[in-house]
């Protein structure tokens, strides 16, 4: 973004996106050309869109900041509750490979107009690609560690709910009903927790979206054995979700400047790195280490509550950071 400005940095990583899909049809029998499309181009370009919808935003509004960033990131939810209804019909229809055709195609067609209106207000800061004085702010090493930890859990419900809901006796079709209701459900909790951001503060939204998160893959999911407690889960933990993505951008924003909110939540999504990477693998690892998925939904419930713990040490870091600006628990933080 410093090199090439907002414009072009989201029409390379959109590039990046649909290259990728495309290039992925012709690998979908070859795993090692899946990693490279799905796994390199395809992270490579999901990374620089995070970084140009997260940061974007903050240089245009102040007061309004937390449901700028809620709008921009519903895309996002919504796109997600699209392809889960979408995808399984167009698979079965198509194949896989015309399937990665198709999203390709439409990601450039989409994208790449969206991303030519793009422009900065704030010069970004010069200097290096890390800002090594933020880790002597104890603020930030909270924040940061906030999102190191957080992201663990928040791709396990995405992950594990087509299989979960199998596990209980559910259909494909209804699993994939039940994603499609956790990303629209995801859509609706960026726009609302960027109203909260406005209303009560944006480090007090993200602890609500965490304290939610946590709640409810620790109470709620453990005993989702039918399908309306589960479609419940699916909803809740949802808009939790998507409340993290949507108020990460606002609290680095408020917390360190709109000029530095680039670089800022470029080393914040970094930390995210583990999460991405290990969190979904880490609940797999449990599932398969108390029985597999032959083992019914008790198998599951370890990798719930791993999810669940963790996303309530996110939470307790969010709370460090908002005790430390202001002590009052009625504040506007």
């Amino acid at each position: 973004m410093r090199m090439i400005g907002v414009r072009y940095t989201g029409m390379l990583s959109i590039s990046l996106i649909g290259t990728a899909e495309i290039l992925a049809s012709f690998a979908v029998k070859s795993v090692p050309g899946l990693f490279v499309t799905q796994g390199v181009l395809l992270g490579l370009g999901f990374g620089l869109s995070f970084i140009v919808t997260s940061s974007t935003p903050a240089q245009y509004f102040s007061k309004k900041r937390g449901l700028a960033n809620g709008v921009v990131f519903a895309g996002g939810g919504f796109g997600g509750a699209v392809l889960s209804l979408v995808l399984d019909p167009l698979i079965r229809n198509a194949g896989p490979a015309w399937a990665f055709r198709v999203l390709g195609l439409a990601a450039l067609a989409t994208g790449l107009p969206a991303a030519w209106f793009l422009k900065e207000r704030t010069t970004a800061r010069r200097g290096g690609f890390v800002e090594w004085r933020l880790f002597k702010n104890l603020s930030f090493v909270f924040i940061f560690l906030a999102g190191a930890i957080g992201t663990f859990p928040l791709f396990v419900p995405p992950f594990f709910l087509p299989l979960f809901a199998n596990a209980i006796g559910l259909s494909s079709t209804t699993g994939a009903g039940l994603l499609a209701g956790f990303n629209f459900a995801s859509a609706i909790g960026r726009i609302f927790s960027g109203i909260l951001c406005d209303k009560i503060g944006p480090l007090n939204s993200l602890f609500l979206s965490l304290s939610l998160a946590a709640i409810s893959m620790l109470a709620v999911w453990p005993v989702s054995t039918t399908l309306a407690p589960l479609a419940i889960f699916s909803v809740v933990n949802g808009m939790a979700n998507g409340g993290f993505f949507s108020t990460m951008p606002t609290v680095v924003g408020n917390c360190f400047g709109s000029a530095r909110v680039t670089v800022a939540m470029g080393m914040i999504v970094t930390s995210w790195s583990g999460g991405y990477l290990l969190g979904a693998p880490i609940a797999g690892y449990l599932l398969d280490a108390y029985g597999g998925k032959e083992a019914g939904f008790q198998a599951y419930r370890p990798a719930m509550f791993y999810a669940g713990s963790l996303a309530l040490g996110a939470a307790g870091f969010v709370e460090l950071v908002r005790f430390r600006s202001n002590r009052n628990i009625f504040a506007r933080i």
